[in-house]
């Protein structure tokens, strides 16, 4: 009753007003109308629903449709502000992109518990969802996710799982600890003995090598722009090493291309139409056409290559997966090989530089793994002599690693005391496990290695996630350390490395508003001019 007296009484008062008000007073009631309904669905979404759903993880509060914006833009941001808004908790919390929920977890322990449950989070549909990005067909997706039989003829699979799932076992038998992996840290051996023979070797293989005079002491150098050459260095290394010399006489050009790729391969992530990623599909479409190609030569004249590639190529052809779609699942596995490496040299280079003190502290402590004749005792690179380069190598991946692992939810979940709904996602993000202080200890925005050595156990917390964890870690974490260790030992042997702008230079941004399958890559127009001086002796 009391309403209506008061409607009423409202319409006469309205009814009063000149029309030109009339008019003004419609749209200020039209737009206060529209703010008071965005103020209580506010208040219904972040205030009310969490009170009656307390064991639901909170959700970050939004003006605008959503978080997607700030997400795409740089995520490692978004979920850095999202944990200081909940006070640093570290509890599960949740955001809503582009109309979907994500739950995040930061805590170490939150962490370990989602890798070890693989019934109710699952990584498959993401596969599943990436391989169709990249132009699988759908026989090709559903062919690599049908049980095998036990008993089938090739690789083992005793516990009858399809081709997906045992592809990762081929992966460890190639990229664990054994004569596998020995071989290809062979190949990159080979290839480095004859890229790093001298400047000139240098300059024959980097036409963007700048020679430079010879110093006082006779001695030649040659200034190289420092991502370009580790990014150039590394995948036509580790294109020899898993497909040998084949690949490159089909299209010389490819490592180049993969790289343009690589630098845009977030689109493929962000699964962007088409039309607003030409240039990334232009580049990924060559390299399937050359690993097509590829293919089509007869196993027997394909010599130099890793068991590995042989070994996936024919389990596909025995399921009936045609070469366009082997050719296509040859290419993620091309970028998995090369996405990191040639980053990680990049950002463990760039910190040494920085801290010149710690380039012949590396070249004293390798030493003892170069042989009279010069030659490398490989072993003894990676057998526990070397703490430092050890050290070196944690901190720059510690500093470096901006990938997050995504799960499928397909049950309600308690994970930290917070039930995570059916049918949302839930995302593992690593940078913040790896800046946490209360395990790696002050200075978290810096470069210090010697974190490692104070703490010994550091890389067995469960805050240490750069290859990811669980059934789905990264196979290659060996096979990547080993490469970039070797190589920066022998550079060191063989070169004087100084920065062209001087010591104050300083270091270049990462670009961390993309993401990535492992390792940052260097923002744009960034790159690190460095001058390689020839050293005396120390051959390699």
């Amino acid at each position: 009753m009391l309403l209506t007296s008061l409607a009423a009484h409202a319409e006469s008062l309205f009814s009063a007003l000149p029309p030109g008000v009339q008019a003004h007073s419609t749209l200020i009631a039209a737009t206060a109308a529209a703010v008071l309904a965005l103020l209580l669905w506010r208040l219904w979404r972040f205030t009310i629903t969490p009170a009656l759903y307390p064991d639901d993880p909170k959700e970050l509060p939004y003006w605008i449709p959503c978080h997607g914006v700030a997400f795409f833009g740089n995520s490692s941001a978004l979920i850095s502000r999202a944990g200081k808004y909940f006070g640093n908790s570290k509890e599960p919390f949740a955001l809503t992109i582009a109309n979907s929920k994500i739950y995040v977890i930061t805590k170490s322990r939150d962490v370990a518990e989602a890798y070890r449950n693989t019934d109710t989070l699952s990584f498959n549909e993401f596969v599943q969802a990436m391989m169709r990005a990249c132009g699988n067909s759908e026989f090709c997706v559903q062919a690599m996710y049908t049980p095998l039989p036990k008993d089938k003829d090739g690789f083992p699979n005793p516990h009858g799982k399809p081709l997906a799932t045992l592809a990762r076992q081929m992966h460890i038998h190639q990229l664990y600890p054994g004569d596998n992996l020995d071989f290809l840290e062979r190949q990159f051996y080979d290839w480095f003995v004859d890229h790093l023979a001298s400047v000139d070797a240098i300059q024959r293989f980097c036409p963007y090598a700048t020679a430079e005079p010879r110093d006082k002491a006779g001695s030649s150098s040659v200034v190289v722009p420092l991502m370009e050459w580790c990014s150039d260095f590394f995948t036509r290394a580790g294109q020899k090493a898993y497909f040998g010399d084949a690949l490159a006489s089909i299209d010389p050009e490819l490592t180049k291309v993969f790289i343009v790729f690589d630098e845009l391969s977030w689109q493929v992530l962000y699964q962007y139409p088409s039309f607003l990623a030409r240039e990334m599909k232009a580049a990924r479409d060559r390299i399937q056409r050359a690993l097509k190609r590829y293919i089509q030569i007869p196993q027997a004249q394909r010599t130099g290559d890793a068991w590995f590639t042989k070994a996936m190529e024919n389990e596909m052809r025995a399921l009936g997966i045609g070469e366009d779609d082997i050719a296509t699942m040859l290419v993620t596995i091309y970028w998995g090989i090369n996405t990191n490496t040639r980053k990680a040299a990049f950002w463990l280079l760039t910190y040494l530089l920085h801290r010149p003190s710690l380039l012949d502290a590396v070249r004293t402590e390798t030493a003892p793994a170069f042989n009279p004749d010069g030659t490398v005792a490989l072993a003894k690179l990676h057998d526990g002599s070397c703490p430092l380069l050890d050290s070196l190598w944690n901190e720059t991946i510690r500093m470096s690693a901006y990938s997050a692992s995504v799960r499928f939810i397909t049950r309600d979940t308690v994970i930290g005391g917070k039930v995570l709904r059916k049918g949302n996602r839930l995302m593992i993000p690593y940078r913040q496990l790896h800046f946490d202080e209360e395990v790696f200890g002050e200075g978290i925005e810096q470069f210090r290695p010697e974190r490692f050595d104070e703490k010994a156990n550091l890389t067995r917390s469960d805050n240490w996630r750069p290859f990811g964890g669980g059934s789905t870690m990264c196979p290659g974490r060996y096979v990547a350390k080993r490469a970039v260790m070797l190589f920066t030992a022998m550079l060191l042997r063989r070169f004087d490395l100084e920065m062209v702008g001087g010591p104050d230079t300083p270091v270049p941004d990462a670009e961390q508003g993309k993401p990535v399958l492992g390792i940052m890559s260097v923002k744009e127009g960034q790159d690190l001019m460095v001058r390689l001086t020839r050293r005396g002796g120390g051959e390699v």
